[in-house]
């Protein structure tokens, strides 16, 4: 056989091996297979994810790549570049077009070597251990005699903590890719740099928590951490320079849940634009910016990052409580907690700016087919919408309705002219001794031009009375009517295609959940009725 095509096929059984084996950090590399797989160091070299690391294993005191060759056997907890940037970010240095973060750190020529070396050798433990081998709760001790802890999470993740943890951040290191095998040990892949005691002290290293972390790693503020997310805030106040945060615990959020009804049980119910819109307001209600560079409390009204809202904070004799537009004030539960951009208090209560409790009253309020069907004076107009089938879409004829979700949104609300029983008598009579009531429309094209009679009177919005402008206006059949001004007056009529007769506002602003409605002495007839009636003569 040709050498070439020996070769060619020695290379080809060498390249399926390593893409079958790729697909499990568990199983050594086929260069392993062949030529073994090398020292812990080799690993770290070899692997284009770990080049910070390599970096400062070679400029760091102690020759630490000798030590990594040598007999070991040795764990390593290796960081990857992006941990390396993050780290470096966090001390202090910054990536631009030319270099990142931790390039810029390892170039420093201020860098102290010692330190390095400490940093380095706390990712180092003596013995070869496998990701499964690891047991939560499990302290171990590094080569830099610094002790590290293991956790395992329910979901089997291996997360290393180190000196920097706070119970209520849990800055932990997660193993990303364990198991790759050495001659003389194992490397994990973790996604933190992690720091011992000493460290900390030389680097002057900020280990408390921001405001952001304080909810997401406290227990009792988890439901707080959801609605930031939900809300789309989280990254707006973990970018905050300094700010107090009411942080209102899980028990407060449930009570709020009870104060909304039944609809709203958790965070979940909050499903449509309106409603998140609305968790935003009450979110950003409990911060408080930093007011004449402190954010200690004042007693007094405190203006939140809620634009012309307040807070009032009262003294209650041994802190602070906190008042909202309610009756029912906020107690601290726990005050003063320290962030690294502020300062947290944990209290009881959800604080409600003026725009909750609108939308509590909004809730209790009725929807406009209610409205209208509920009206002694419009029972027909009740009666037509049965008939049409137009009852539960009056009730939100303009909304878009989340077909994962039970409730509408309330953002398009609508404005309805409600004929009275004596313009429908009055449409009756115009149409002839044939039509007495609705149940006169009794072929399918009555009744569709009963249903288009019905939408002419629907505009989307709600048009308060003091809102009604001249001019011409489409409703939601997509028909034209017209606001006429009653010269001399502050007072509106209602014109329809039938150019002569108009309609006269008997009862405006009857005011419903979404929207209102405004009733009229006439059924405003669209072009298509009037050729309906011009046909029957």
């Amino acid at each position: 056989m040709n050498k070439f095509r020996t070769i060619s096929i020695v290379f080809s059984m060498l390249a399926l091996i390593g893409f079958n084996s790729c697909d499990d950090d568990d199983v050594e590399s086929p260069g392993a297979a062949i030529v073994g797989p090398g020292t812990v160091y080799t690993r770290i070299t070899a692997n284009g994810n770990l080049t910070s690391l390599e970096a400062a294993l070679k400029i760091a005191t102690g020759d630490l790549p000798n030590i990594l060759e040598g007999t070991g056997p040795f764990t390593v907890f290796a960081p990857t570049d992006i941990a390396f940037n993050s780290f470096a970010e966090s001390v202090g240095y910054i990536t631009t077009d030319d270099i990142t973060a931790g390039e810029a750190l390892l170039a420093d020529s201020n860098l102290d070597l010692d330190v390095l070396s400490q940093i380095l050798t706390y990712h180092v433990v003596s013995g070869t251990m496998e990701a499964s081998s690891f047991t939560d709760g499990t302290t171990l001790t590094t080569l830099s005699g610094d002790d590290l802890g293991v956790i395992v999470t329910a979901d089997g993740d291996v997360q290393i903590q180190d000196a920097t943890k706070v119970g209520q951040t849990n800055p932990v290191s997660t193993v990303t890719q364990a198991n790759n095998y050495a001659d003389n040990g194992i490397v994990h892949f973790i996604d933190k740099v992690l720091l011992p005691e000493a460290a900390i002290e030389a680097l002057n290293f900020d280990t408390r928590p921001t405001l952001i972390e304080w909810a997401a790693g406290t227990e009792d503020l988890s439901l707080l951490a959801s609605a930031l997310d939900k809300a789309g805030l989280a990254d707006a106040i973990a970018a905050l320079d300094t700010a107090r945060v009411l942080a209102p615990n899980n028990q407060a959020f449930e009570d709020l849940f009870d104060a909304l009804g039944d609809d709203y049980s958790s965070l979940d119910d909050f499903d449509n634009e309106v409603e998140i819109s609305l968790l935003g307001e009450i979110l950003l209600y409990h911060v408080l910016p930093p007011a004449n560079a402190s954010i200690d409390l004042v007693v007094g009204p405190a203006v939140t990052l809620l634009e012309d809202n307040l807070v009032d904070v009262i003294a209650d004799g041994t802190g602070f409580a906190f008042g909202d537009v309610t009756a029912t004030t906020a107690n601290t539960i726990t005050a003063g907690i320290d962030a690294k951009n502020g300062v947290v208090d944990i209290i009881d209560k959800v604080l409600l700016p003026q725009s909750a409790l609108d939308f509590i009253a909004l809730l209790g309020s009725d929807d406009l087919a209610t409205t209208v069907t509920s009206s002694p004076q419009l029972s027909i107009l009740a009666e037509a919408l049965t008939a049409t089938d137009l009852a539960d879409a009056f009730a939100d004829i303009t909304n878009v309705q989340d077909t994962t979700a039970t409730n509408f949104s309330y953002h398009m609300p609508a404005t309805v002219f409600a004929p009275t029983d004596a313009a429908f008598t009055d449409l009756f009579t115009a149409l002839g001794p044939d039509y007495t009531s609705i149940a006169s429309f009794d072929t399918d094209e009555e009744k569709e031009l009963l249903s288009e009679i019905l939408l002419y009177h629907v505009v989307a919005g709600k048009i308060a009375s003091a809102d009604l402008e001249a001019g011409m206006v489409t409703t939601v059949s997509e028909n034209d009517i017209e606001i006429i001004s009653v010269l001399g007056t502050d007072n509106f009529v209602i014109g329809d295609a039938t150019n002569d007769v108009n309609a006269n506002i008997t009862t405006p602003d009857v005011m419903a959940r979404n929207g209102v409605a405004h009733i009229i002495d006439k059924v405003l007839l669209p072009k298509s009725a009037i050729d309906f009636i011009n046909d029957m003569e």
